[in-house]
């Protein structure tokens, strides 16, 4: 039963890991956490369910084209409303997220609906038993795209030239701009990846809880307890907190009680946020605006 749990909280945690990474790339950018990443996160699901059922598409190949509309949402919010509600401000960025995650959110509800919507699985749910384990290929594939897709970031931005740039540019800005790089472009970039990086948690998440308008509110602040607790601006630090978060959820829901699922994972972040404030990977934690 333990090692069950383990396996059903490292699923869980993966997606957490996945839609926290989105948030750091977006803190390490501009020194700000981004409360429309988890709407990002459900239209790009919602986009990807409409070209499945109404475009006729293929799971497969709906996928990569919701992706691509979602890294354009985010450029949309970084361009129209983030950039001209000045980035030198940190409370007028706060406010706009916040209205952002509104509109994104009643503005699905109008289109889409309120019912949850069942989201075809990418992969097949009949459970395999391994060594005595049950476990869906659908587990086990939803741990290794994200952790694929998290390693694939890590490379790009220690190994590709512009993610280099990209992150000097989050780093730095200072001396990226003395150095040549656009740092506008530069976050500008960031806000599309980190938007598609939440269209591929969506399509994840969506078998397991259906595609619904309000499917972000939970998903949401538990990617920003994910990237808290690893430490906020730290790429391995939002994996190792996510995976934590995750199993934690699974154990406690199995040996206390399933009513606290979603308090568990809370309380674990304020006990290491009062021993460690700065999360488990000791990023120190600064605010450049």
């Amino acid at each position: 039963m333990l090692v069950q749990q383990i396996l059903n909280g490292l699923t869980n945690g993966s997606l957490y890991a996945l839609m926290a990474v989105g948030v750091t790339m977006v803190y390490k950018s501009l020194g700000m956490l981004n409360f429309a990443h988890g709407d990002v996160m459900m239209i790009g699901t919602f986009i990807c369910l409409t070209l499945i059922n109404v475009g006729g598409l293929n799971v497969l190949v709906a996928i990569p084209l919701a992706v691509v509309c979602s890294a354009a949402l985010g450029f949309c919010l970084e361009r129209l409303v983030l950039r001209r509600v000045e980035f030198s401000s940190f409370v007028n960025l706060l406010i706009a997220t916040v209205g952002v995650s509104y509109v994104l959110r009643n503005g699905a509800m109008v289109l889409f609906g309120t019912n949850p919507q069942k989201f075809p699985s990418i992969f097949s749910t009949t459970p395999l038993d391994i060594f005595g384990f049950k476990i869906t290929p659908q587990s086990i594939g939803t741990i290794c795209v994200s952790l694929a897709l998290i390693i694939a970031l890590h490379f790009f931005f220690t190994k590709v030239k512009i993610g280099k740039c990209m992150e000097l540019a989050s780093s730095n800005p200072e001396s990226a701009t003395m150095m040549g790089i656009n740092v506008s472009l530069m976050r500008f970039m960031t806000f599309g990846i980190s938007a598609g990086l939440a269209c591929c948690a969506g399509v994840l998440i969506a078998p397991y809880t259906y595609a619904r308008a309000d499917m972000s509110a939970t998903i949401g602040l538990k990617a920003f307890a994910a990237a808290i607790l690893g430490g906020i601006g730290n790429l391995w630090g939002a994996l190792l907190g996510g995976l934590i978060l995750g199993v934690v959820e699974a154990l406690g829901a199995t040996y206390i009680s399933s009513a606290y699922r979603d308090a568990f994972s809370f309380i674990v972040l304020f006990i290491v946020l009062f021993v460690k404030p700065t999360g488990l990977l000791n990023r120190k934690i600064e605010n450049k605006l």
